[in-house]
């Protein structure tokens, strides 16, 4: 028998537990070792910030659901003279012997807009677990300048992987991604009367396997939240084994917003 499950859920959580990550902030652009200089800005910001804001990461919260790390949320605030306005940024999380840990960030608002001396919210997932231990969060700014955070970790924060669809991944042709624990699966429908999309999502567990935690998490093309979509992101603590599986689905999302991405995490016994 397959059990399949239809429906959204929303459930998120934010801890700022001390003994989960510890930070020693560094409020100033700083100069690190070569092994951190990993090349120029990649983001877009509003033309009249590019020459004179100054960002700095404040803090750095986890994200954590049943107890469990999945994310960071970076509070970057604005030093300088003028307004901000981001369309989107990128951050590297480096260990201290130059190991670096891609993420994927996502801006909490779009475009985020950040006035003289106040604050925005961005959110990293990792693609692949981070162990216990201190790192540097590098968060490249506008400019051409990057703020530093040394960060300390007192628990794993879990790897994600994600999917990109574009409106031709159908139920015939579906995204397919896994990893040691489980096979993830995505794919688009099309409703011709509303002239809107199903984002399909799917949690296979691998023959012997038990996840005992699964989220995944919708992004358009501009890494936010389809603006009409509820239940994003989705999670359940619920147990599943081979050969069961969880199906759900995220809807309306405007045809605009494609290519879209669904972030999955998974964690077993």
């Amino acid at each position: 028998m397959t059990l399949i499950k239809y429906g959204m859920h929303l459930k998120s959580a934010l801890s700022t537990t001390a003994s989960v990550v510890t930070l020693i902030l560094i409020s100033v652009v700083i100069a690190i070792p070569l092994y951190l200089i990993m090349g120029g800005y990649v983001g877009k910001v509003s033309p009249q910030a590019v020459t004179t804001s100054v960002l700095v990461i404040e803090a750095v919260n986890p994200r954590t659901e049943d107890g469990k790390v999945y994310g960071l949320n970076l509070i970057i605030a604005n030093h300088g003279p003028d307004p901000v306005t981001i369309n989107n940024v990128s951050a590297y999380v480096v260990a201290g012997n130059g190991r670096i840990y891609e993420t994927t960030l996502v801006l909490t608002e779009y475009p985020l807009k950040i006035p003289v001396g106040g604050v925005g919210e961005v959110i990293l997932y990792p693609k692949e677990n981070i162990p216990p231990g201190r790192y540097y969060i590098k968060l490249l700014t506008p400019g051409g300048g990057e703020t530093i955070t040394v960060l300390k970790l007192g628990k794993s924060v879990i790897g994600s992987k994600v999917a990109l669809l574009t409106k031709s991944n159908t139920v015939s042709n579906p995204v397919i991604i896994e990893d040691s624990k489980c096979v993830y699966e995505a794919w688009v429908e099309y409703n011709a009367s509303t002239k809107l999309y199903k984002v399909w999502f799917k949690f296979i567990p691998k023959p012997g396997v038990t996840i005992i935690f699964r989220r995944a998490e919708l992004l358009n093309a501009v890494n936010n939240y389809p603006v009409w979509v509820a239940g994003n992101p989705y999670a359940s603590s619920t147990s599943l084994t081979y050969p069961y599986y969880d199906v759900e689905y995220w809807s309306p999302i405007k045809p605009s917003e494609f290519p879209v991405k669904v972030v999955f995490t998974s964690v077993t016994k």
